[in-house]
């Protein structure tokens, strides 16, 4: 019984050690997050897309061409913890919007007509 017992705190307290670990990756994760939403509302920085990666630890960000990167990487560098700065390379690519909107634009005209083509 005592076996028993034993066993089942061993089992427990390993549970809310694994547990207690994965939810500190998450809340990092989330306060990434939270600063690439909250550059995301800043017009100056033009963002377009971003993304993190956790297989390799990338966050990956699109802005307009016509922003200022330096400005962007100042706001991560003052907003992001020292975790998140070490554990993440940041990789910014500069896109023409203009040339981004044609294509939508084209794409959402092939949609219709083959939508069109099949009614």
């Amino acid at each position: 019984m005592q076996k028993k017992i034993i066993g089942f705190l061993v089992l427990a307290s390993c549970l809310l050690t694994f547990n207690t670990a994965s939810s500190g990756a998450n809340l990092d994760q989330k306060t990434v997050e939270q600063i690439l939403d909250s550059a995301w509302d800043k017009d100056e920085f033009g963002l377009i897309s971003y993304g993190i990666g956790e297989t390799e630890p990338t966050i990956s960000i699109s802005i307009d061409k016509t922003k200022n990167e330096a400005k962007l990487r100042a706001y991560l560098n003052k907003n992001l913890s020292e975790e998140a700065k070490k554990k993440y390379d940041i990789e910014v690519f500069k896109m023409d919007i203009k040339v981004l909107e044609t294509e939508h634009q084209k794409y959402l005209e092939s949609l219709k007509q083959e939508k069109a083509g099949h009614e």
